[in-house]
């Protein structure tokens, strides 16, 4: 109980830190020249804003998930919270006082805000590290071949655990592994012996025995969903008779703005980015003379074929002895490729898809024609990801890596076209930002 209450106190320090800082440099630089008339009221509805846009933006990155993220993804997150916040606040001082305040205040604040924030995040860490073990964890797994035929299970339970041990080895001891072939009493004894379960494609008879004791016995549990699971994700509740009923509405549940949205941020983000086309464009043709673009085969909406546009980051020849996907060091890449892929500027141009149709800015990565016939066959469910347009940007993009598989890539996309809306689409767009300075997402084949 007390660990508990110590660590929500120094997990509060963060923002509580972050907050002070502001309040004192823009009662001392900012408040009286943006409210010189209505100073205390204008201090009060700043800090209740500044408070407001730190903790969103914060919760969208990810910020405050000490115990799950890395110190350098936690201080990623917190750079973006704190730097958008700052930033808002000052333009708001610009906005009413109808001059610029002056910047370097500003500016050392954000840097104490982010160094104090360095700080607190170690002491966090160290305080997890040493009071708060890691949960003695039992994977149960589907062992069935008939089931992994019917599944198209990619991911083996292999991969799935070093996935898990790779990056939070601090949540889960991972002490057991069982198929699920052992006898059902065998497996609720080795179940009683844990705090945490996970079940990695376990079939549904037995997924609903485990949860129905697991929620009956307090245990904490993890479960890798089936494709049809996230299908109904969207579904609504229905009460037409006495028993429940799920409906789902038909075609596409892309909303009715989408195409607006495309073609605005679209245009915005070509403008934003000119510049740098212009110098990348130059940088590629000095360095050997070839093309500026890259054109290939993608398939999009009801299966239409379309050529995607990338700035060309490999030699010219690079698929002479056909198609093979990039390395993580891999020798066709071009000095300027290897800068503008790690930044993922190669695919600015695919803007000038959005604007054509082809493509939306947020929406299931567009695959090549020949990929899509490999992974339709193997996933006939791979379909469902053309009932809409390809994107530039989207939940697989975000939460996947280059080397996802296609069966969990599938996954990620379908939980995106089950639930877009506006507002998931400006968090997804949001979230890319940070995406592109991560450099575990960009993982090679």
């Amino acid at each position: 109980m007390k660990k508990d209450i110590f660590l929500n106190f120094l997990k509060g320090l963060i923002p509580f830190w972050n907050i002070i800082i502001f309040c004192y440099v823009w009662v001392l630089y900012y408040n009286e020249q943006t409210f010189f008339i209505f100073w205390f009221r204008g201090l009060i509805i700043s800090i209740v804003l500044y408070m407001l846009i730190y903790y969103a933006f914060g919760r969208l990155y990810h910020a405050f998930k000490i115990q799950s993220s890395r110190i350098s993804e936690l201080m990623l997150s917190q750079f973006f919270a704190i730097g958008i916040s700052d930033f808002i606040l000052y333009l708001m001082c610009y906005m009413i006082h109808m001059r610029f305040a002056r910047l370097i205040p500003g500016l050392f604040a954000a840097v104490v805000q982010l160094t104090g924030t360095f700080v607190l995040l170690k002491i966090n860490k160290s305080y997890y590290a040493k009071y708060i073990p890691a949960q003695s964890t039992i994977v149960i797994y589907g062992a069935k071949k008939e089931r992994q035929r019917e599944s198209h299970i990619e991911t083996s339970v292999e991969e799935f655990i070093d996935k898990l041990n790779a990056k939070h080895a601090n949540l889960f001891d991972i002490q057991e592994i069982y198929p699920d072939t052992y006898e059902y009493s065998e497996l609720m004894k080795r179940i009683a012996l844990f705090d945490t379960v996970i079940l990695c494609h376990v079939s549904q008879k037995l997924k609903s025995k485990i949860l129905a004791v697991c929620a009956g016995n307090g245990k904490h549990v993890y479960v890798t969903p089936r494709i049809e699971d996230i299908m109904l994700m969207n579904y609504e509740y229905r009460y037409m008779i006495d028993t429940p009923l799920l409906e789902s509405a038909a075609g596409s549940s892309a909303y009715k703005l989408k195409r607006f949205f495309d073609i605005g941020i679209s245009l915005l983000m070509l403008f934003i980015f000119f510049p740098f086309m212009l110098i990348i464009a130059v940088c590629i043709k000095l360095e050997d003379g070839g093309p500026v673009f890259y054109r290939q085969k993608r398939v999009t909406i009801n299966g239409r074929e379309f050529d995607i546009l990338k700035f060309r980051s490999m030699v010219t020849d690079a698929e002479k002895r056909g198609c093979k996907p990039a390395a993580v060091k891999d020798r066709r890449i071009t000095r300027t490729g290897r800068v503008i892929r790690a930044v993922r500027l190669d695919e600015i141009p695919q803007l000038l898809n959005i604007l054509m149709g082809d493509m939306s800015i947020v929406g299931p990565r567009p695959e090549r024609v020949e990929h899509v016939q490999k992974y339709t066959e193997k996933l006939p469910e791979f379909a469902y990801r053309l009932r809409v347009r390809g994107g530039l940007t989207g939940y697989a993009q975000v939460y996947g890596k280059y080397n996802t598989s296609a069966e969990d890539k599938l996954k990620l996309d379908l939980m995106y076209i089950e639930k877009q809306s506006l507002l998931l689409d400006l968090q997804l767009i949001l979230l890319t930002v940070k995406v592109m300075f991560l450099a575990e997402s960009a993982e090679g084949f």
